[in-house]
């Protein structure tokens, strides 16, 4: 792939480099090409079929990606697809992602650059969910789905190709997680009784849609026991309190903060008639700690806190967000009352992208693009 300053993908031949793809690998590895492990050739004939899933031009560009200023065209997005294995089919989702991290609101170049253990998850919702068998539901965060696995890397490779991301170098991440490999997962859509996240986000059922959050690694929260959903939810309300978690500091900003709940575990709620927004007030209303605890570590003073919290009261009780909207609840995952907690560095936000045609137009079919 080309410079930053030019939105062209140049051609390179190697001679016996595809005859052994070991010496492709290394030679990618020493271009800093790679995520670390082997990528596949992007050979002129794979990058073309991806092509023909999208409307728009090769050189076309997508956005611009921080902190290089790189120019993500659609080719190169198909080029950073194969590489990772991506199916040609998933490139209108990969575009849409690419669309939706470089947002203003997303901070991608904070996120790029900063210490924190932030990672970039595509959440996916819609009927392409099916379509692309995108995992929503068993070992959701973990192996055994392609699309999961291999739309998660394409998008982290696109960012260190395109975006420049280079540990060391300009992400100063103090240790990472593996999710910056991939971190990818379906909302379980069919298994819920609430509205799934592209729905709450203003997008109609049918139309398919990516969301991309910064998160931190799932953190489990395990409940089999509790009889009543101010039990089950304080649980997980203790979990995402923590002191050395970034949002109990700097829920004055405009942050957001995740929960993943599994479609058992809304179904329990819904029948004691708890909706997804009563979810939401009642882990605003206790994930948090009182000003003493929180004063002279972690991050105080470093970032507001809310206008509501007197920060001169040792028994006021900071929440890890400003308000009850700017939780996150995901229905996806499989078996039993497991919980996840998706943690953020508090400070961007999540952004929802339609998977459509140039024009803005949401897809029906990735087939669309073939007719």
């Amino acid at each position: 792939m080309d410079s930053a300053s030019s939105a062209g993908a140049r051609q390179f031949e190697v001679e016996g480099a595809l005859e052994d793809i070991f010496d492709f690998f290394d030679l990618c590895y020493e271009k800093g090409w790679t995520d670390g492990l082997p990528v596949y050739p992007p050979t002129t004939r794979a990058v073309k079929s991806a092509l023909r899933f999208t409307d728009r031009k090769p050189d076309d560009v997508v956005a611009v990606l921080a902190p290089r200023n790189g120019a993500a065209t659609v080719e190169k997005i198909a080029i950073n697809a194969v590489m990772a294995g991506c199916r040609p089919e998933y490139l209108p989702v990969l575009i849409a992602a690419v669309e939706a991290v470089a947002r203003p609101e997303y901070n991608l170049y904070g996120r790029q650059t900063t210490t924190h253990p932030g990672a970039h998850l595509l959440i996916v919702n819609g009927p392409i969910r099916k379509e692309l068998d995108v995992n929503c539901r068993q070992n959701v965060f973990g192996d055994g789905w392609r699309a999961n696995a291999t739309m998660g890397r394409a998008l982290r490779l696109i960012l260190i190709n395109i975006g420049g991301n280079k540990p060391g170098v300009t992400d100063m991440a103090t240790h990472g997680h593996p999710g910056k490999y991939s971190y990818c997962i379906g909302e379980d859509e069919e298994g819920s009784p609430w509205s799934p996240l592209h729905v709450d986000r203003g997008l109609s059922r049918d139309t398919s849609a990516v969301t991309m959050l910064c998160a931190e690694p799932p953190h489990n929260v395990n409940d089999q026991v509790s009889k009543t959903p101010q039990m089950y939810l304080g649980s997980a309300a203790s979990t995402m309190a923590t002191l050395g978690g970034n949002g109990l500091y700097r829920s004055g900003l405009r942050g957001e903060q995740g929960l993943v709940v599994t479609a058992e575990s809304a179904h329990w709620l819904a029948e004691f008639g708890w909706s997804k927004n009563d979810v939401k007030m009642f882990l605003f209303e206790k994930a948090r700690k009182p000003v003493r605890e929180l004063r002279g570590r972690g991050g105080w003073g470093k970032s507001p806190l809310p206008k509501f919290v007197d920060a001169e009261d040792d028994d006021a009780l900071v929440p890890i967000v400003g308000h009850p909207e700017n939780l996150l609840v995901l229905v996806a995952g499989g078996h039993q009352r497991h919980m996840n907690a998706l943690l953020t560095a508090g400070y961007s936000r999540s952004i929802t992208r339609a998977i459509a045609f140039k024009d803005g137009t949401p897809v029906r079919s990735t087939k669309d693009f073939l007719r």
